[in-house]
């Protein structure tokens, strides 16, 4: 009687857990909403960025190596943040293209990190690292705008 007992509170929990997730899953609705204000937030800290590129432009060649290496750093920080907060607010139940999105943002994090490494290694490939990075991630912004987002995607 006892494994009984322990074989039916365990399919019990299960159940709970299964209902709890469905129950605290956003709508897409929501989805969007909660994602297109994350992104929001990141397109206010990206402006510091912008200057911060625009200023290295001006530097000594022997320094915008560096200066292009903190630059993505900085961006990836930025971006693994957004990542983690919109893993946060959660996936709409049973929806494959939200979960994509959210998988793509990760191969995204995968790519800056490989140009990143290119400025700080300064290697004659960053171009094809970036150029990369570049693709993806308009492939990505398309895809997340066609889902329905309304600032995220959008440049």
């Amino acid at each position: 009687m006892g494994r009984l007992a322990c074989l039916i509170a365990v399919i019990f929990l299960n159940l709970v857990f299964a209902v709890s997730a469905a129950i605290a899953a956003p709508t897409k609705a929501q989805f969007i909403q909660k994602g297109d204000a994350l992104c929001r937030q990141v397109q206010r800290e990206l402006v510091p960025l912008r200057r911060q590129a625009q200023a290295a432009k001006s530097l000594p060649v022997s320094q915008q190596w560096a200066a292009a290496e903190r630059l993505w750093a900085d961006q990836i920080r930025i971006q693994a943040r957004f990542n983690t907060r919109l893993r946060a607010v959660g996936l709409p139940s049973g929806d494959s293209e939200a979960r994509g999105i959210v998988s793509g943002l990760d191969r995204g994090l995968v790519l800056a990190r490989r140009v990143r490494d290119r400025f700080a290694a300064k290697s004659a490939t960053v171009g094809v690292a970036l150029t990369a990075y570049l693709r993806f991630t308009v492939s990505l912004n398309r895809r997340v705008a066609a889902y329905g987002f309304n600032v995220c995607g959008h440049s």
